[in-house]
């Protein structure tokens, strides 16, 4: 065979070998542009989720908060009705001690006045307020004796 023949074969096969390794790289760079894009659909995707997640996180939050807010609003309530609580129970317990000094000023009146409550006497309040024997219509007399008028006079 001939010279140029030789060489006429050498460049059709180093054409064809060009060809396939050019075929091959333009295939490589299809597949790794084609990976490109599903591994961005699949970011993108899972982008939506984390945020649509943070936006079920950021409500239930607000919702948390609310909620928080809320009680406090009902504990500082609770706080001012203690208060009044407190201050109504101070009010009356005031009150009390009032009327309890009330009744004491009376009862020392009373005992000044009554002539049965002299400094000597052995009686106390108690039997003081008792009505007096030859006071009593009804003092020394039973039921049981078939007498039932009453001190008023009444039968």
């Amino acid at each position: 065979m001939e010279p140029w023949v030789w060489i006429v074969i050498g460049v059709v096969v180093l054409a064809i070998v060009i060809a396939l390794v050019l075929s091959a790289s333009k295939k490589r760079k299809q597949r790794q542009q084609e990976e490109r894009a599903r591994r961005d659909r699949e970011n993108r995707e899972h982008a939506r989720d984390l945020r649509t997640h943070a936006e079920e996180q950021d409500i239930t939050a607000r919702e948390r908060e609310a909620a928080a807010l809320q009680q406090q609003a009902e504990a500082q309530r609770a706080r001012v009705e203690a208060d009044r609580l407190e201050q109504e129970a101070r009010r009356r317990t005031e009150a009390a001690e009032e009327a309890r000094h009330q009744v004491e000023r009376e009862r020392a009146d009373a005992d000044a006045l009554d002539p049965d409550l002299s400094g000597d006497s052995d009686l106390t309040r108690e039997t003081a307020d008792r009505p007096h024997p030859d006071e009593d219509p009804t003092h020394g007399r039973h039921a049981a004796d078939g007498d039932t008028t009453r001190a008023d006079g009444r039968p």
